[in-house]
């Protein structure tokens, strides 16, 4: 009884580590025969195994000599974890040549009356910079443009006018410091009785701009459509005021290399 209870319990140990870790591919019977198999479940009184056929038999631990246990194989291991971004694949600089065209919207209208030297206004990048193919600037970057000379008609003979350069350019997380000629956008003068947009109809577009410092070089400033409008002052003197959506074009005086 003593040794039945002690091979039960050895049984019992053997099942309970195959069940935990290993699978059965053999029971050695006590009447010399071996059945190959996998294992299934056991306890103190049967051990099933699942045969090649399909079959699962059945075998009365009294009848059991010994088990022989096969390792399960390794568990599969885990999915490698998500590589970080590789700096050496992130888009390589790209140096925008000097004499570039950056077509610029204003968000904020400009008045001659009232914009001083050094003030600067928000514009945005009206159409994409592309090189190669690609975009390397994208529309809607945020561009820094600064008043650099006003003139007033009201404080001498002549016209008012206004001239503007581009500083800064911003997208991508990254600013970047751009030099530009200098574009001059002048109203009518004196002498007009009536309120007169300057340039063309809407999708128009006039050069009335010119690169500073005795207007040397080819006229580069535009302003499409309504956007430059000449407001008639009590005097008769019109003041120029740039509109908001304005479209301004600067012309690159330096190359800028910038990260796409």
């Amino acid at each position: 009884m003593l040794k039945q209870i002690a091979w039960l319990t050895t049984i019992g140990i053997a099942l309970g580590a195959a069940t935990a870790t290993l699978s059965a591919d053999k029971v050695r019977l006590r009447n010399g025969q071996s059945v190959t198999g996998s294992f299934l479940s056991g306890d103190a009184k049967v051990v099933r195994l699942l045969l090649a056929n399909g079959q699962v038999a059945q075998f009365p631990v009294d009848d059991i000599a010994g088990l022989d246990f096969t390792p399960k194989p390794p568990a599969a291991p885990p999915p490698p974890a998500a590589k970080a971004p590789d700096p050496t694949a992130a888009p390589k600089p790209v140096t925008i040549p000097q004499g570039t065209v950056l077509t610029v919207r204003l968000t904020q209208a400009i008045e001659a009356d009232s914009a001083k030297v050094g003030t600067t206004y928000k514009a945005i990048l009206d159409d994409p910079v592309m090189m190669g193919g690609r975009p390397v600037i994208p529309r809607n970057a945020t561009v820094q443009i600064q008043v650099a000379k006003v003139a007033n008609a009201g404080n001498m003979k002549g016209a008012d006018a206004i001239t503007l350069k581009a500083n800064t350019l911003a997208f991508g997380g990254n600013q970047y410091d751009i030099v530009t000629a200098h574009v001059e956008s002048k109203g009518e003068g004196e002498g007009k009785k009536t309120t007169r947009k300057i340039g063309g109809g809407a999708g128009l577009g006039a050069a009335i701009g010119g690169i500073a410092g005795g207007g040397k070089g080819a006229a580069i400033g535009a302003l499409a459509g309504a956007g430059a409008g000449a407001i008639m002052a009590a005097s008769g003197t019109e003041h120029l005021k740039l509109e908001a959506e304005s479209l301004v074009q600067f012309q690159l005086s330096a190359a800028v290399t910038v990260r796409p």
